[in-house]
């Protein structure tokens, strides 16, 4: 999914790049012309030095031993950043680590494995402005593959927006999955919310509302 959302690619950075798969897509479907692939651990880098490597193709990657974006800023100009399979915060983290990313404008490409709201948090009160979003499930989970790219504009995000974003344009049976997953969140929430306070919280209330009519 995250491979679908990077368009005309010149350098990409794959961060947390594991074996390298998605890396070595990118470039063989011609989405990257270059990829910088990195990961915090030698291990799986060298697994994707050398996947690249059985290809015929370490002359298309730099491979960089590091945390998140760490020393990315010094190699070249990147088009897109992919970040997948990282938490909500790690991603927070990441992103704010990296200052180039506003910068050159750089188009990221973020499938968090948990916590998407929090990043949807991040991106609207940070300058970012969400595109559009994907659903996708693996092993009955269900993400939203969301692309950005920072515009300036800081905005105050509601819950329907943390939760949902860009991902209510989506449809099909992993839409609904995603949207029955988020709409269980916020049920519950109600009920602390009810519980801790002995009133509702008017802006949960619409939130579950719009799911409800998604649904």
């Amino acid at each position: 999914m995250a491979a679908s959302f990077v368009d005309n690619g010149g350098t990409v950075c794959d961060v947390g790049c594991d074996h390298g798969k998605l890396a070595l897509y990118l470039i063989q479907r011609g989405k990257a012309k270059h990829v910088i692939a990195t990961d915090i651990n030698r291990q799986p880098l060298q697994k994707a030095i050398d996947l690249f490597a059985s290809y015929d193709l370490s002359h298309t990657a730099d491979f960089l031993l590091t945390d998140g974006l760490q020393g990315v800023e010094n190699t070249a100009d990147i088009t897109h950043v992919v970040i997948a399979g990282l938490g909500g915060h790690t991603m927070e983290q990441v992103i704010e680590s990296a200052p180039f990313v506003k910068e050159q404008k750089t188009r990221l490409v973020l499938l968090p494995a948990q916590s998407g709201y929090r990043v949807r948090k991040y991106l609207y009160t940070h300058g970012f402005e969400i595109e559009k979003e994907q659903i996708v499930s693996e092993k009955g989970k269900y993400y939203s593959c969301i692309s950005a790219v920072y515009t300036g504009k800081m905005h105050t995000p509601d819950i329907y927006e943390i939760y949902i974003g860009k991902s209510d344009a989506c449809t099909g049976p992993d839409a609904t999955g995603y949207f029955e997953m988020l709409l269980s969140q916020l049920e519950k929430k109600r009920a602390g919310f009810r519980h801790d306070n002995g009133t509702e919280n008017t802006e949960l209330e619409a939130a579950i509302e719009k799911i409800r009519k998604l649904l």
